[in-house]
């Protein structure tokens, strides 16, 4: 099992090393910067399929996903307990969805 608070601290350490800033609005900023590049991996994938957009896709995917990480363990965020939190409150907006669904 992937422990994501560890992977946290170990991401805001090698940012820490590059001389990043990672205080929160900075890592926002740096994320909305991947998620500008990911924008353009999927441009790319929807044109090509193939095992070097597929390899682009993921690797966007990841330093999106790094950065949150790398702020997550900035803010002192327990990472793994907020993103089981966030599901379950998926699964109660789902289920309610549903259950206002069938009864239209």
């Amino acid at each position: 099992m992937i422990d994501l608070n560890n992977i946290a601290r170990q991401s805001l350490k090698i940012a820490e090393h590059r001389k990043l800033e990672t205080d929160a609005l900075s890592c926002i900023k740096h994320c909305a910067g991947e998620i500008a590049e990911a924008t353009q991996a999927i441009d790319n994938y929807q044109s090509c399929v193939c095992e070097e957009t597929e390899k682009q896709m993921a690797d966007e995917i990841s330093d999106v996903i790094m950065c949150m990480l790398t702020l997550s363990a900035e803010m002192g965020i327990n990472i793994e307990q907020a993103i089981l939190n966030c599901l379950e409150k998926n699964r109660k907006r789902a289920r309610a969805k549903y259950e206002a669904d069938k009864n239209n």
